[in-house]
């Protein structure tokens, strides 16, 4: 993988960067943390922007844009805090473009902004991510828990133990309960009774949209630890302390550059995966180390940040904690440091093919 951005993708970057600083004021997302809301006004602007297209092909009326390229939006709408559903859309849009059957409605309806999927993957403390929900003539029961964004979304895309089912979310027969989440994102369990499923992907889908949940939640992470990070900066640069600027001391500055180290190297191995997904090469080990990094980075590096803001650091008037919340929430999000380091135990014994 080329680790230099291209001039696309760097004015990919910047105008969605630009777009958000000038569209998302942090009052409106404190607004929203309280409500248990999400962002319908940020959602109905990235629609136009058009910035949805980039998950699909050309011949599916999309943009053609690759997995790094989505990856570079949903880390800058992470870095502004947004509570959207960009991570789940991506994950299942990316997943149903290349693994599903007869879905070209659907991927149409997500590109115009009429359907929002989310997937519905877990199934609680010690299910190991098995799915257990059962389909019988079209009919779904069963539940999952923690579904982001389930209460607002227009379709859950469920894994079955035959692949992937979509049901539409909005029907009686699915129930939501809102579940109180550290980040303050929207978050609930799911009942479905008897709800109508289409069957519209196979296991190797369920693989795959596990796989590129997690590679983009790292990616999630690296954006709210690039702000966290670049927010520290500009603090030592301006706090003063026995008449000096704190960011003039040597331990600020090693503390800085640790930051700085674990965010890049995390990043790294986030875009690596996203790439290797993309181009039909990744493991589940791959997308797993990916994760487990942004999972041990997330508490090391916002700690380090509330620590160089010292008292600070610890009122919500600063938007720090925006990012110590969110990374907190989204390091247990698609399995925890231990759960995907378990995944990499599991792949040890397998040779590396390192040609």
């Amino acid at each position: 993988m080329d680790l230099e951005l291209t001039e696309t993708q760097l004015l990919l970057q910047e105008a969605v960067r630009s777009y958000l600083e000038r569209e998302v004021p942090y009052d409106r997302i404190r607004e929203q943390e309280k409500a248990g809301t999400s962002d319908a006004v940020l959602w109905k602007g990235i629609v136009d922007q058009g910035w949805l297209g980039l998950l699909f092909s050309e011949e599916n009326g999309g943009a053609g844009g690759s997995l790094v390229d989505v990856g570079l939006v949903v880390e800058e709408i992470a870095r502004r805090a947004a509570i959207v559903p960009i991570l789940e859309v991506a994950a299942v849009g990316h997943v149903l473009e290349r693994c599903g059957e007869d879905v070209s409605d659907l991927l149409a309806a997500i590109q115009a902004g009429e359907a929002v999927p989310v997937p519905a993957v877990w199934e609680g403390a010690g299910s190991e991510g098995a799915p257990s929900v059962a389909v019988r003539d079209g009919v779904l029961r069963g539940e999952k828990h923690f579904v982001d964004y389930g209460q607002s979304a227009t379709h859950h895309v469920v894994a079955a133990l035959d692949g992937l089912y979509v049901v539409d979310a909005r029907t009686p027969e699915v129930t939501t309960t809102p579940l109180r989440s550290i980040g303050r994102t929207p978050l609930c369990h799911v009942r479905y009774e008897g709800v109508p499923a289409r069957r519209v992907a196979g296991l190797e889908a369920s693989a795959l949209l596990v796989r590129l949940g997690r590679s983009l939640s790292a990616v999630q992470i690296v954006g709210g630890l690039q702000q966290a990070l670049d927010m520290t900066v500009e603090y030592v640069k301006v706090r003063k302390q026995f008449g000096v600027a704190i960011g003039s001391f040597q331990a600020v500055r090693h503390h800085a550059a640790n930051m700085a180290i674990r965010v890049a190297s995390t990043r790294l191995l986030a875009y690596e995966t996203l790439d290797a997904i993309d181009r039909g090469v990744a493991s589940d080990a791959q997308a797993a180390l990916a994760k487990a990094s942004a999972s041990r980075a997330a508490p090391e590096v916002t700690m380090l940040a509330h620590q160089l803001h010292g008292g600070n650091g610890v009122i919500e008037e600063n938007d720090l904690y925006f990012y110590t919340l969110r990374a907190k929430e989204q390091s247990l999000a698609w399995g925890s440091f231990d759960e995907c380091m378990a995944v990499v135990a599991g792949q040890v014994h397998v040779e590396p093919d390192w040609f």
